[in-house]
């Protein structure tokens, strides 16, 4: 559901108003007419029934076009062309008969009370209060000028004054019951700027928390665990995460600030301390391919991944000799792929007995069992590569690309044909 702001909403409400107005005023043209047709007839007069009779219409057409495009442009060339057709309406009438001045006052000053009732859609109630009088004062000022032509007295009649003020009342009384809601509601306008900037600040230390956990901790980690010389692939790694806390692209969130449901936190954090858990036991972890973006499974999916992941990592630290391993991730758009690799002694599935549950039960079927899918490559001295994909309800926020969404590609390590499971 959309909300409009006070503005759009104040405008919506005048601008029904004036239609409403509008409407009037035309309704007052078009019963005028059968009135001007008996009122001539009785005082056989039909003669001069042409001019007031166009007259009428040309009203009638203007206000149609205020109602098509009710700018205040066309509101004030409608002023001008309809208080010229009301002074040729009233002129007409009264070079007929004088009389009229005196006891068809209702039928001269119909023209008027068209004059009267416009508007536009501002965004306060003294707008419309403002035509009213620009539409008062030109209803005056035909009168005046059709006195002069006619040099008859001015009688503009109570029907404009009347027809003045209802607007004034109910435009007055919108005007109150605005400035009331106005004490009464908060500006949501700056609630929703002050919502967006603590958003911000809670998101910015969200991403200094993951920064320094994905960093600093880790890398504290590796070296309390790593051997007195530090090889290649981990110093590699260092200066990789040196190079994040010194480029500060992790300081810059995003203009539309997501927030994770509990589903996902929980599903978030289960993995951070899966990953710290195993690094503490021993195993050294290379997690790649992470992304800024907000994914939600649900929390069934998320139980499960967290699961097969567990019983991933638990299989490479008990069972395949290595004492590294990584975990790729990859984002799609309808699912994403946790790739965990070691280069381990590797083993034949084939040889896998049936009442072995450890792949089948807790990595295969535990995927399987919520709509995911696990694939295990493996081969004797060749290490061993598990494919976890778990489907994506959806892509809150895409984030930035990892690598493997630039290149398009999964890469697996052979492990030869005889070691895939599906």
């Amino acid at each position: 559901m959309t909300l409009l702001s006070r503005d759009a909403a104040a405008r919506v409400i005048t601008g029904s108003i004036a239609v409403l107005a509008w409407s009037a005023g035309a309704l007052i043209i078009v019963l005028a007419i059968p009135v001007l047709l008996e009122t001539l007839a009785r005082r056989d007069a039909l003669a001069v029934l042409p001019v007031p009779l166009a007259m009428l219409l040309v009203i009638l057409a203007g206000i149609g076009i205020a109602l098509w495009r009710m700018t205040p442009r066309v509101v004030v060339g409608y002023l001008v062309v309809a208080t010229a057709a009301a002074v040729v309406y009233e002129v007409s009438l009264l070079r007929a008969d004088l009389s009229l001045l005196e006891h068809e006052l209702y039928l001269l000053n119909r023209p008027a009370l068209a004059l009267v009732a416009i508007g536009v859609a501002s965004t306060t109630a003294l707008g419309g209060i403002a035509w009213c009088l620009f539409g008062y004062a030109a209803a005056n000022i035909a009168a005046i000028a059709t006195a002069v032509i006619t040099e008859t007295p001015v009688r503009p009649g109570l029907g404009p004054t009347m027809v003045l003020l209802l607007a004034v009342v109910l435009y007055l009384t919108l005007f109150t019951l605005q400035a009331r809601q106005r004490r009464k509601l908060p500006k949501f306008e700056e609630l929703e700027e002050a919502t967006k900037r603590r958003a911000a600040s809670a998101d910015l230390a969200l991403r200094a928390t993951a920064v320094v956990h994905d960093t600093v901790l880790n890398d504290l980690t590796i070296v309390m665990n790593a051997p007195a010389t530090l090889d290649a692939r981990t110093r590699e790694r260092l200066l990789e995460d040196l190079a994040t806390l010194e480029g500060g692209d992790w300081l810059h969130a995003s203009n539309e600030v997501t927030v994770p449901d509990r589903t996902q936190v929980a599903l978030r954090n289960a993995l951070s301390r899966l990953v710290s858990e195993y690094r503490w036991r021993g195993l050294n972890l290379n997690v790649t391919g992470a992304t800024t973006g907000v994914y939600r499974y649900g929390a069934a999916q998320g139980e499960a991944l967290a699961g097969a992941l567990r019983a991933v990592l638990e299989n490479v630290l008990r069972h395949s000799g290595a004492d590294v391993a990584n975990i790729e991730i990859v984002y799609g758009d309808r699912e994403v792929t946790f790739m965990v690799s070691d280069e381990g002694v590797g083993f034949d599935m084939a040889e896998v007995g049936s009442d072995r549950l450890g792949i089948r039960e807790s990595i295969v079927g535990r995927m399987e069992a919520v709509g995911g899918r696990a694939r295990v490559w493996s081969a004797f001295g060749q290490g061993t590569t598990v494919m976890l994909t778990m489907p994506i309800e959806e892509v809150t926020d895409p984030g930035a690309p990892s690598r493997h969404q630039e290149t398009g590609a999964i890469v697996i390590p052979p492990r030869g044909e005889a070691g895939r499971v599906d």
